[in-house]
């Protein structure tokens, strides 16, 4: 799409450049400019063409400055579009209020059926899980494990 405007545009330029061309072989401007810069050389009219000469210079020089800094920016937004549209594409957010159970803390599904926690988030994310034990579990853990081992030595 781009590039098909960009083609669209050079070719207007070089229409436009092409029938101005046309125009002043036939009307010869650049020799009515210096007769009359010649007749009227206190208003400084050939000063005024060599300056527009210079000033459509010094466009074409920041013009192309510009387009090169918008495509490099171009490039570097699209780029930055596809990483965050594949962050975007590897994100599985669960939202909304989750049903738990106060005591065995099993989640109640849209089916209503009660899913174990770890397989609930399982299904509804990419999270995986791992298993272990804090220790304040594991202080009470223990502390069963003792007095399971006394009453058995009892």
């Amino acid at each position: 799409m781009k590039k098909d405007h960009i083609k669209h545009e050079l070719i207007v330029i070089f229409a436009i450049v092409s029938v101005s061309f046309l125009v002043f072989t036939q009307i010869d401007v650049l020799e009515m400019i210096v007769a009359l810069s010649a007749k009227y050389e206190h208003y400084e009219i050939d000063e005024l063409v060599a300056s527009a000469i210079v000033f459509a210079g010094c466009m074409v020089f920041f013009s192309i400055r510009r387009w090169r800094e918008s495509h490099r920016y171009n490039k570097l937004l699209t780029l930055k579009n596809s990483e965050l549209q594949t962050a975007l594409n590897e994100v599985k957010v669960l939202q909304g209020i989750l049903p738990i159970c106060s005591y065995c803390k099993k989640i109640r599904d849209t089916d209503d059926s009660w899913k174990q926690l770890e397989h609930y988030i399982h299904t509804h994310s990419d999270a995986q899980f791992s298993h272990g034990i804090c220790p304040e579990c594991s202080d009470i853990a223990m502390k069963e494990l003792n007095e399971m081992s006394s009453n058995k030595d009892e």
